[in-house]
């Protein structure tokens, strides 16, 4: 992130330091360390006043982080344990019924690899949004993406980001929807 490039460079500039800048933002100092190391964002407050200090647009010390941000907030490494599970799931509902009429009782050993890897690919996508929550600099990320993008009119409002379906919850619904069937196919084979 360059902000905290851009930071301590006004910050040195303005002949400050950090205690200095903590004491007219009225952060604690450790505060504004995180910040030039990349270890916490602003929020959208903090931005506003620095600009004043500054002299400087909020645009400009941004400037280079809009497009990470909003990275950040799409999440594709969410989205290719999402496509994981979902090609598993698929493969195992057209693999069901042929490997039971092939195999017989043993067709299940096709399937439980093929649910398995599905089961994973659920777990790994949890895992990954117990550590999105995890991050807290989503939230500010949204409020300075809204601030920069309504010109300074709205940081409030919620920034329109294509947020996944939740394909975990989906997932389960076909775990049991295949047990499910798995158990008819067992009683009626």
């Amino acid at each position: 992130m360059e902000i905290g490039k851009h930071i301590q460079f006004y910050r040195k500039r303005d002949g400050l330091t950090q205690e200095d800048l903590a004491e007219r933002l009225y952060v604690s100092r450790n505060s504004v360390s995180n910040w030039e190391r990349g270890k916490n964002y602003p929020d959208v407050e903090m931005l506003l006043r620095m600009s004043i200090l500054f002299n400087v647009t909020i645009d400009y010390l941004v400037k280079g982080d809009l497009e990470e941000m909003k990275k950040e907030l799409e999440v594709g490494y969410f989205n290719q344990w999402s496509m994981v599970m979902i090609i598993a799931f698929s493969l195992l509902a057209l693999f069901i019924l042929p490997s039971f009429h092939y195999f017989n009782s043993y067709g299940f050993l096709i399937l439980v690899p093929l649910g398995l890897v599905g089961i994973y690919a659920g777990y790994r996508i949890e895992v990954y949004k117990k550590k999105i929550k995890q991050n807290n600099n989503l939230k500010t990320y949204e409020q300075i993406l809204n601030y920069v993008e309504s010109d300074g009119q709205n940081q409030d409002a919620e920034y329109h980001y294509h947020r996944p379906k939740n394909i975990v919850t989906l997932s389960i619904y076909c775990i049991i929807y295949f047990l499910l069937l798995f158990v008819l196919i067992i009683l009626f084979l």
